[in-house]
């Protein structure tokens, strides 16, 4: 499915997705909840949207594509580690339950 115009691509890599399917199932309705949310913004909202508090990952580059990572809460203390690639495409690199071990290196 194609976004619309100026909504982002979601790109989700198997790490984010085995830990979304092996959390409890409060974290996996967030995350689908957080998918949702996703789709229905454009990369501007995705900046300012206040219960995504999306946030820079300082010093933390995602190894596969030299990325700068974020963070972007999905429950009170589970985070997901994300980067942003053109397109605008958000790639979903993996979840973390316990989100100060989302910033460990």
């Amino acid at each position: 499915m194609l976004p619309r115009s100026g909504q982002m691509r979601i790109e989700i890599r198997p790490a984010f997705d085995e830990a979304v399917m092996a959390a409890e199932l409060p974290v996996r309705k967030a995350a689908a909840k957080m998918l949702t949310l996703l789709q229905s913004l454009d990369l501007p909202q995705l900046w300012v949207h206040p219960g995504l508090n999306f946030e820079k990952l300082h010093g933390m580059i995602e190894p596969a594509t030299g990325q700068q990572l974020f963070s972007v809460r999905v429950t009170g203390s589970a985070r997901a580690v994300t980067c942003l690639l053109s397109g605008p495409t958000i790639v979903l690199v993996s979840l973390h339950v316990q989100h100060d071990k989302a910033y460990r290196r």
